[in-house]
């Protein structure tokens, strides 16, 4: 039979007890290791050697085609950078997009997704069905389908303009004043979907007893949306910005699909122009010194945002 705290000295089961707890708190902080070693492997491998071999490239006159790494030119590549006028205005460029993009995309999101909320839910269903086709299109179909849609001549979105007898105020793809705005459009019509998924889940979490209270004390659809609603979708809105936001900076693919950063570099993003410097110029150490600024802009951005949602949980 076991012994307990009756058959032996207080102190003597207390420091029995003590022992099996700290073998078995051993135990589990092994096997805790053991699984999360295959982890750290893959993150080494696939992160930090390729950042590692990027930071190398970055202090050298590596060209595309060289036979060896070239030669040390230390920060050579990153003053260039900060004497690159093509780079700081693609870095404004893609701070425009990325703001514009969000912002917009946020607004529609939510709108959507509470107004979906209010109508019959089998209709419901089959609209939120409908909205989330253009997420699962790859973003080089979208920017190809909306360079069509953009054509002068063809176009949907001139045929539009021309019914309303204002397309003579529309530049297009080919102005340097609405190319930018162009791609902003495309990239909101196909990443919408995407906050409005993700809202919804929010919105279903919220306890319903809370808009009854509200109404029952008189408050209008209006004035609930901005003491009930909007407060508890913070925390979803704060991680869909760090999620959006750095995905929208780094846009490459339906810009590079519409218009290719042009024209006259109007909506030349970071990416396209570091894909530039590097695949076009051969330029390859310059273009991942670019690439490695490029990082700490991101990290700048969106790390005090991370850190305030580490510390409520959120991550």
């Amino acid at each position: 039979m076991k012994a307990g705290p009756g058959q032996l000295p207080l102190r003597r089961w207390l420091l029995r007890s003590a022992g099996k707890n700290l073998d078995h708190f051993a135990q589990d902080k092994i096997t805790g290791t053991l699984l999360i070693v295959p982890a750290l492997f893959i993150v080494f491998v696939v992160m930090l050697i390729p950042l590692a071999y990027g930071l190398l490239l970055s202090v050298t006159d590596f060209q595309l085609g060289d036979a060896g790494l070239g030669n040390f030119v230390y920060l050579d590549n990153y003053i260039k950078a900060l004497r690159d006028e093509t780079f700081f205005q693609a870095l404004k460029t893609t701070l425009i997009f990325t703001a514009g993009v969000l912002a917009a995309e946020l607004t529609l999101g939510v709108l959507i997704a509470v107004l979906l909320m209010r109508i019959p839910l089998a209709l419901g269903k089959v609209l939120r069905t409908v909205y989330t086709i253009p997420l699962l299109i790859s973003p080089i179909i979208v920017g190809l389908t909306w360079r069509y849609m953009y054509d002068p001549l063809y176009g949907l979105v001139y045929q539009t303009l021309d019914t309303l007898h204002l397309d003579q105020h529309f530049g297009g793809l080919g102005s340097v004043q609405w190319a930018l705005f162009c791609v902003m459009i495309a990239d909101i019509w196909q990443t919408t979907p995407f906050i409005l998924l993700v809202v919804t889940a929010s919105l279903a979490t919220i306890p319903l007893y809370l808009y009854e209270a509200a109404r029952i004390d008189g408050a209008g659809e209006f004035r609930i949306f901005f003491i009930i609603t909007l407060p508890m979708l913070r925390n979803a809105l704060i991680v869909l910005t760090v999620i959006r936001g750095v995905d929208a900076f780094r846009v490459f693919d339906i810009i590079y699909a519409l218009t290719n950063g042009g024209p006259a570099n109007s909506t030349q993003s970071l990416s396209i122009y570091i894909f530039k410097r590097g695949f076009a110029n051969y330029e390859m150490s310059y273009a991942m010194a670019l690439s490695i600024i490029t990082m700490f802009v991101l990290f700048a951005l969106f790390m005090p945002v991370i850190r305030k949602t580490r510390t409520e949980g959120l991550f």
